[in-house]
């Protein structure tokens, strides 16, 4: 399960990617939102991963055994799909650069927070099986 979840973010990652030359002009804010949603679904990732069978402090993400599992990946998959789906329905009705750039500020910080925990976690032994 860990593997396929990992490999689903870094798919998410690469189908996201978009070339870079410091030669264009600057990058219009649905590009940048865009990326801001890949670094959000790529924190996640991480996060996922770093805290797979480890005992978790959030009792909504905890499986039965009081571990992170399945269970707490799937709620986190379908919080992650909620809000890049809600961003996009805002994004659809009013697509200003200011809307835009407001939820990139938004994602990039949430992405920091998410990913500074999955490093975070991965100092953390596992627990002894």
């Amino acid at each position: 399960m860990r593997n396929i979840l990992l490999v689903f973010g870094l798919c998410a990652g690469a189908l996201s990617a978009q070339e870079f030359s410091l030669l264009d002009r600057p990058v219009p804010a649905p590009k940048l939102w865009r990326t801001s949603i890949t670094a959000l679904t790529v924190a996640n990732v991480m996060d996922v991963h770093s805290s797979w069978g480890k005992h978790e402090l959030n009792s909504t993400l905890a499986g039965p055994s009081g571990n992170f599992g399945k269970e707490g990946a799937l709620i986190k998959l379908g919080f992650q799909g909620g809000l890049i789906g809600f961003e996009y329905l805002i994004t659809r009705g009013h697509p200003s650069r200011k809307l835009y750039r407001a939820l990139t500020v938004i994602n990039f910080g949430v992405s920091a927070t998410i990913g500074g925990v999955a490093v975070h976690n991965y100092s953390v032994p596992r627990p002894p099986r």
